[in-house]
């Protein structure tokens, strides 16, 4: 039997993908670096970010960084990871909080 959770509103079954415990621990291991970036490059108070879970904004009431400030992030993960990002990637989706920044890096990392 398939467990509810696993089942859309019209009773037929999702697969969810899930991410292996390696997976998971390189998001973590890019999110602290992001936060430490915020810390130090763009002087966001630790104890904001210590109130932040992966889905924080990081522009509006979340965060709160300006397109200025988002570049600024840019160029420290890009230093930090001897990473590449091309101006058309930067969109206001790849900012919508930590997590999803993070998996960015990571698949940059991984040459995805």
């Amino acid at each position: 039997m398939i467990p509810p959770d696993q089942m859309n509103d019209r009773g037929i079954h999702r697969i969810r993908p899930t991410l292996s415990s390696m997976e998971e621990k390189l998001l973590l291991e890019i999110e602290a670096k992001i936060k430490e970036i915020l810390i130090a490059e763009l002087e966001v108070d630790p104890v904001v970010l210590r109130t932040c879970d992966s889905r924080t904004p990081l522009l509006g009431r979340g965060v709160g960084l300006d397109s200025v400030e988002t570049l600024t992030l840019v160029a420290g993960i890009e230093k930090e990871y001897r990473i590449h990002v091309d101006d058309e990637e930067l969109t206001v989706d790849l900012f919508r909080d930590i997590r999803t920044l993070a998996e960015f890096v990571s698949g940059k990392i991984q040459g995805q």
